[in-house]
Order: structure tokens, then C-alpha cells, then sequence
């Protein structure tokens, strides 16, 4: 594939932490420039949301989460993908609970870049 530069597992990981930062302060623009304009998120409230709809949502602050954590167990590459598999902590607002969810997050390079293509996350009972 012309113009992808090699996998570096690295660069993704790098991606991930940047990614959880942005989301925590809800750095839409930056976020934006992180996900692919053909994300899809499997929520962890049972609704598959598009870029758009997730970004909408930061904005609003329907979703708002003042810590978000990951420990990282796999990241693998397939082919010109790069997945990523782990469990995360999150805590909504200051003082509730933490909220423990199993994640898989899917990378990709467009336009020279790793972009998040695809994320699933479900909370752990």
C-alpha cells in the first residue's frame, strides 16, 4: 500500500494514551483528528455510534469523565491493522464510582496518520 508508513506498535500505543487524554478533556479537535471519519463505537451503553454522534455527545456532555485509565494486554498487528485489547477505568464525575469495562480498539493509518477505525467497550459486572 503506497504512502503508509511501517507499523509501529509504539506509535499506536502512543495513540491510545493520547487518545484517553483528549477524551478526558473532551479535546474534540483533537479527538477528531485521532479517529477515522468512518469510526463506529459499540458503546458500553449498548449503542453503536458513529464519529459524529460521539463527538456530539463530548460536546453536550452527556459523556464526561473526569479519569480514564487502560492497561493495555494486547496489541497486535493484523495485516495493515493494529488491534488493541484490554480493560479500561473510567469515573464520570469526581467522587462516583469507577467503572470497569473490557475494550478492543482497531487502528489504521489514513492520511499519514493512526486512526482509531473501530472500538468496542462493555462494562465488566
Amino acid at each position: 500500500m503506497s504512502g503508509v508508513k511501517p507499523i509501529s506498535l509504539q506509535a499506536v500505543a502512543a495513540c491510545e494514551d493520547e487518545s484517553r487524554r483528549a477524551f478526558v478533556a473532551r479535546d474534540c479537535e483533537r479527538l477528531s483528528e485521532l479517529w477515522s471519519n468512518q469510526l463506529l463505537v459499540n458503546s458500553p451503553i449498548n449503542r453503536v455510534h458513529n464519529k459524529q454522534q460521539v463527538l456530539d455527545l463530548l460536546r453536550a456532555g452527556t459523556i464526561a469523565h473526569s479519569s480514564f485509565d487502560a492497561a493495555i494486554e494486547a496489541i497486535e498487528e493484523l495485516d495493515d491493522l493494529v488491534v488493541v485489547m484490554g480493560q479500561e477505568s473510567i469515573v464520570n464525575v469526581p467522587g462516583s464510582l469507577v467503572v470497569t469495562r473490557r475494550f478492543t480498539n482497531v487502528w489504521r493509518q489514513e492520511r499519514g496518520t493512526w486512526q482509531l477505525l473501530v472500538r468496542h467497550a462493555n462494562i465488566v459486572p
